[in-house]
């Protein structure tokens, strides 16, 4: 895990979560890393930065800084773990450089068809999220990884989703997916209690005492600080979508897919907290 000033809240939640639900705690090694300066500063020189912190990055650096370390799990510190880790540990595949759960890659395809970057054709079906993922380092520093990411990002600069659209694009059958349940975004009906729950967008969280309406938001402050959680409205789960569609008839996929995903935390807040 990597997090730096304010973020850091969210690395101890997230540890905890994993902790909580880890059959054996002991059998856990955590490699936390904070804002180092030196590495910071060659992090900004080599890739920028994202959100205003060059930490986004230090995926790409692990077979490096972790140089007698073999395989690791990484995970985002705005995950909450309801599922054993170790069981994500037994599902590494030694022919996989990277093992991540499967995610919407339309933006990322709109920003390489602007500059004229040749993607393999089943990106949308391939494309991975970095926030929980399987890494084999030792293939890592084989595949000179780092370096890879680094021509890329010097040929056609950083994409919206940093590291994790350059992931994307430098590898192909190097990747390979893991089950849905290991990194959700949206909840839904079928999402299995045991699960990883992902929540995007809670970053204005960690910087400050934030009471906005967001489901997302709600749900975090209330298994952090223990707020309660008032009568919230949501529509059914089942016509969703299709008050999405009738409404919103020619947005964007993106906005779409941001409404919904509003739409879902609201239902999942309200089924598991609301009475």
């Amino acid at each position: 895990m990597a997090a730096d000033g304010a973020y850091r809240k969210g690395l101890e939640v997230a540890k905890a979560s994993m902790i909580a639900s880890c059959s054996d705690p002991s059998r856990l090694e955590f490699h936390l890393f904070g804002d180092d300066g030196q590495l910071a500063a060659r992090i900004r020189s080599d890739f920028g930065t994202y959100k205003g912190s060059p930490i986004a990055f230090l995926r790409l650096y692990l077979g490096e800084l972790l140089p007698d370390v073999d395989w690791v799990i990484y995970s985002d510190v705005d995950t909450l773990w309801y599922r054993d880790v170790l069981e994500l540990a037994t599902l590494r595949d030694e022919d996989k450089t990277i093992q991540w759960v499967h995610s919407t890659a339309f933006e990322f395809v709109s920003w390489c068809s602007e500059r004229g970057v040749s993607l393999r054709r089943d990106i949308c079906d391939t494309y991975g999220c970095t926030g929980v993922c399987i890494m084999n380092l030792k293939r890592w520093r084989k595949d000179n990884v780092l370096e890879r990411c680094r021509d890329f990002a010097a040929r056609y600069g950083v994409p919206k989703y940093a590291d994790q659209d350059v992931l994307n694009a430098v590898f192909a059958d190097e990747a390979g997916l893991l089950p849905a349940w290991w990194d959700v975004f949206i909840p839904a009906p079928e999402t299995p209690a045991k699960c990883v729950l992902h929540l995007t967008g809670v970053g204005k969280w960690f910087a400050t005492p934030y009471t906005g309406r967001i489901a997302q938001y709600r749900y975090w402050d209330h298994l952090v600080r223990g707020t309660e959680i008032g009568r919230i409205w949501a529509p059914p789960f089942y016509i969703r979508d299709w008050m999405v569609r009738l409404c919103l008839p020619f947005a964007s996929a993106l906005f779409r897919e941001r409404v919904q995903r509003n739409f879902a935390w609201r239902w999942f807040v309200k089924c598991r907290l609301v009475r």
